[in-house]
């Protein structure tokens, strides 16, 4: 039965490869199918934004993030002084007092720190003053205990010849017992100068030597015992008698002294 429409008249095969072979290089570029990535999801905003370009986004951001600039890498001023207060400060050779071992060094170091410094003249002047203060106390106090033990003797004495004129009893101490008991005092009293000399001395080389006068704060490592012969310390030091060094003290003494009555 024949109709009017499409299949009336069936196209013949060779039509259709012929259009086929047409139409067959506009699908070459048609997309396949791509298995689902990490990098699908990108892909579909892409396609589901696309009013969105990726590059311009790109460098919208990049000029957002500025980089450093080349004074970010510079020192402040700041900086640069801080650095320049840290500075280490080159010290000029000063001499330590608590080495010297001879008088010419200790003469040159003591006049130059009198000259640097005026109040080191006075504290010594102090000093000196107080110690001559302390002798003449302990020399009238000695001489007052004589003064006073003689007294005695001489009243036990009296006493004893009225008694012996009276026929009384007259004492039984021999003078020669008086004279070892006036002596026993004397002894006393001097230990006890002595002790106290002792604690003024060793209050002086104190000062003495945190006012850096040599040869009272000499280095204890320095100084060789009277026991012992060695010429130098294991570091090499020369090292000096004990003797000697008590007469550079006195030597010191004297020399400052004679400075502070000019």
């Amino acid at each position: 039965m024949a109709s009017n429409g499409y299949y009336s008249n069936p196209p013949d095969l060779a039509s259709i490869l012929k259009t086929l072979a047409g139409l067959a290089p506009q699908n070459q570029y048609q997309l396949q199918p791509v298995a689902p990535t990490a990098s699908s999801s990108s892909l579909d905003q892409v396609i589901s934004y696309p009013h969105q370009d990726p590059i311009k986004e790109h460098r919208s951001n990049h000029h957002q993030i500025s980089a450093p600039t080349l004074e970010s890498f510079l020192p402040t001023t700041e900086q640069i002084n801080s650095t320049s207060l840290k500075k280490p400060v080159v010290a000029k050779n000063v001499v330590d007092p608590t080495c010297i071992l001879d008088w010419p060094a200790g003469l040159r170091c003591v006049m130059k720190t009198v000259a640097k410094h005026e109040s080191v003249l006075d504290e010594i002047r102090r000093l000196l003053k107080l110690q001559h203060e302390h002798e003449e106390q302990w020399w009238n106090g000695r001489n007052s205990l004589i003064a006073k033990l003689k007294v005695r003797q001489e009243g036990q004495r009296k006493l004893d010849e009225v008694l012996n004129a009276v026929g009384g009893v007259v004492s039984a101490f021999h003078p020669d017992t008086n004279v070892n008991a006036m002596e026993r005092e004397l002894q006393t009293f001097d230990l006890k100068v002595y002790k106290a000399q002792m604690q003024m001395v060793r209050e002086m080389n104190a000062k003495l030597r945190s006012l850096g006068v040599p040869f009272f704060g000499t280095r204890s490592d320095l100084v060789r015992p009277a026991s012992k012969k060695l010429a130098m310390t294991k570091g090499g030091d020369e090292m000096i008698d004990e003797a000697d060094l008590v007469k550079l003290q006195r030597r010191m003494l004297e020399m400052l002294e004679d400075l502070c009555n000019e």
